[in-house]
């Protein structure tokens, strides 16, 4: 069975032309990070190698990415 993948890091212009069912998946991922890589069982910290995925919640890269999808998806419509 395949790792999940990590979510990359979006420019909020790039998640504006997602549909809502894409912010969605990726909002899902972003929850499924690790909270921080001091209580992972990770011997090396990916987030210094690696700028482009997002790895654990304590992050600012975590941080931004939220914030983006969460205004992203303020601005869809809702359904009742």
């Amino acid at each position: 069975m395949p790792k999940k993948a990590k979510p990359k890091v979006t420019s909020i212009q790039d998640l504006e032309m997602k549909s809502t069912k894409e912010l969605l998946g990726y909002l899902r991922k972003l929850h499924q990070c690790e909270e921080s890589y001091e209580l992972s069982d990770l011997t090396i910290n990916p987030d210094f190698h690696d700028e482009m995925t997002i790895y654990f919640k304590n992050t600012a890269k975590w941080e931004t990415a939220y914030k983006n999808v969460k205004t992203v998806l303020a601005n869809r419509e809702h359904i009742n």
